[in-house]
């Protein structure tokens, strides 16, 4: 397994959901982490008394990942407590699904797009300025983008152009030795609008190991043991 000791990861989105199962493993790996939340500061509470639990730090900063400033202060708040970062994971998101093209409004669209693409965008912008040299950046998308469905068209459109500039901030980075790669989960337990995920459910037939996984939030901080392993090969 590898070791994350002496790094400083910060994940937005990190109360709740598959942001909590990353920071709860990064912390497990010996990593300091930056716990970021939108609004309920309780949930980022409890998931710092869990990354304190496995002896390192973990701080929590409130922040709106649909406003650039906010954005730049936590990053900024974050390189004054631990000196450095060296991960970021840009996970803080929306869903919206199930309306139809003909039926979602100029509100919606503004609430998504805020903050699954401009959120990203920035986020991604001020990881490119903050990280250290050899970091590593990931963004968690979604699989509806390459996975057209009725009532999605929102949910993966806003998630479709951070992955092209993932692409892009990978080439733009390389360089440094900054690496910027993207995990795209499907329908997961305990996580978004897909709290619980039944056994006979529909989703599960196109995903091919079925039944035979829980295909939950654990499983998405796994993940990303698996790339630090296999793919990223981290520090």
């Amino acid at each position: 397994m590898t070791s994350l000791k002496n790094k400083v990861a910060l994940i937005t989105g990190a109360s709740r959901g598959i942001g909590k199962a990353i920071a709860l493993q990064y912390a497990q790996l010996g990593a300091d982490v930056v716990v970021n939340y939108a609004s309920n500061k309780a949930a980022a509470d409890e998931v710092l008394k869990e990354i304190e639990s496995y002896q390192v730090r973990g701080i929590s900063v409130k922040a709106d990942v649909s406003r650039h400033d906010e954005i730049d202060r936590m990053f900024e708040y974050a390189v004054k407590e631990f000196g450095k970062i060296d991960i970021v994971v840009v996970n803080a998101g929306l869903e919206l699904v199930g309306v139809p093209v003909t039926e979602f409004s100029e509100a919606q669209f503004d609430n998504l797009f805020n903050t699954n693409t401009k959120g990203a965008f920035f986020t991604m912008q001020a990881a490119a300025k903050f990280i250290s040299e050899n970091g590593r950046i990931i963004y968690i998308g979604s699989s509806t983008t390459g996975l057209p469905n009725p009532g999605y068209a929102l949910h993966g459109g806003s998630k479709t152009a951070p992955l092209y500039l993932a692409q892009v901030l990978a080439k733009e980075l390389g360089k440094k030795g900054i690496t910027v790669n993207t995990i795209l989960p499907t329908a997961t337990e305990g996580a978004g609008i897909h709290t619980v995920v039944e056994a006979d459910a529909p989703i599960r037939a196109a995903i091919p190991v079925g039944k035979r996984r829980s295909n939950g939030i654990s499983h998405c901080g796994t993940a990303l043991n698996y790339y630090h392993l296999h793919f990223i090969h981290l520090f």
